[in-house]
């Protein structure tokens, strides 16, 4: 009985011993993708504010970040060997793709980076990770999905938590036009992502990473003919930030699919929300940026909202 016992101890330990090595590469290379994408997320808002203050014009920045993002996504699908996925997609799913770019990686993008020429990256950042909030409710408007109390509470949190983070020193809410134009990005990203599960369903991520990337540069493109002037002066005097964002934004979206295939896409969706973060600590490092005590509360409401939102999704 006693040897029956050791042999069945041992036998539990070699089986915990070969879960536990093989779950250590799989945590590591959890550790590893989430680590890219959320250093990616949280640098992009300000190498794009780097390359404003240094005197590149917001087009110009929108543009060529979305270019480089969209040929290194791109190159990323070119080393999978899944360019043959992008024409198995029908016309539709081509067109909504395409649209779902332009919206989510082209209009939203210049609309933030517009705003950020008077307001912090920190600050663009958090609306960005408020994007979750953005999506439920547009699905629950457009898609007829049904959302819990407690998901509308949430969704309010996100709202009074931005109100406290765009507080002035006298108490006044800035409703300037940045904060509207950053408000405005959230029914924008809502609408890409009801667009997207409605005719993407059943398409690869990488193949919705590229054709969001290509929608995006696509329709900055088209304003080329009136802009193209300040293209060149912006390279002149920040091609290498706008290099940086490009690279952070592509980075994001292939670590962003990378961890969404190697664990639970809640758990995914509330290591990404902390991006804000890194961005608020890299900008107060780099550019003094600093924050009231009530605009930190804030700024801690809406991340812990949008994790918890992103938890019961």
């Amino acid at each position: 009985m006693r040897r029956h016992r050791a042999r069945l101890r041992r036998a539990n330990f070699r089986a915990f011993f070969n879960k536990a090595a093989f779950l250590k590469p799989r945590t590591s290379f959890i550790v590893a993708w989430t680590a890219l994408a959320v250093g990616a997320l949280g640098l992009a808002p300000l190498a794009k504010k780097m390359a404003l203050d240094a005197g590149a014009a917001t087009w110009p920045v929108a543009f060529m970040t979305a270019v480089v993002s969209a040929l290194l996504v791109l190159a990323w699908l070119a080393v999978k060997g899944r360019f043959s996925s992008l024409g198995a997609m029908t016309h539709r799913q081509r067109l909504a793709v395409l649209a779902v770019g332009a919206l989510g990686s082209g209009l939203v993008p210049l609309l933030g980076i517009y705003a950020m020429t008077v307001t912090t990256a920190s600050n663009r950042a958090l609306f960005q990770s408020a994007y979750p909030a953005a999506t439920a409710l547009a699905a629950a408007l457009l898609l007829g999905e049904r959302l819990r109390a407690l998901s509308y509470v949430l969704i309010g949190l996100v709202c009074i938590g931005l109100a406290m983070v765009n507080l002035e020193a006298n108490g006044n809410l800035r409703l300037g036009w940045p904060f509207w134009m950053l408000l405005g990005t959230l029914p924008l990203i809502g609408l890409s992502d009801v667009i997207a599960k409605r005719s993407l369903d059943d398409q690869p991520p990488e193949i919705v990473a590229v054709g969001r990337a290509l929608g995006g540069a696509l329709i900055l493109a088209v304003c080329l003919p009136w802009f193209g002037a300040g293209l060149v002066e912006g390279l002149a005097v920040s091609w290498s930030w706008m290099l940086l964002a490009g690279a952070c934004m592509a980075a994001f979206a292939v670590g962003l699919y990378k961890v969404f295939d190697l664990t639970e896409a809640s758990i995914a969706a509330s290591l990404v929300a902390m991006a804000p973060l890194l961005t608020l600590l890299l900008e107060a490092l780099a550019l003094g940026v600093s924050m009231s005590a009530v605009q930190v509360a804030g700024f801690a409401l809406v991340l812990g909202a949008v994790i918890a939102l992103a938890r019961r999704a």
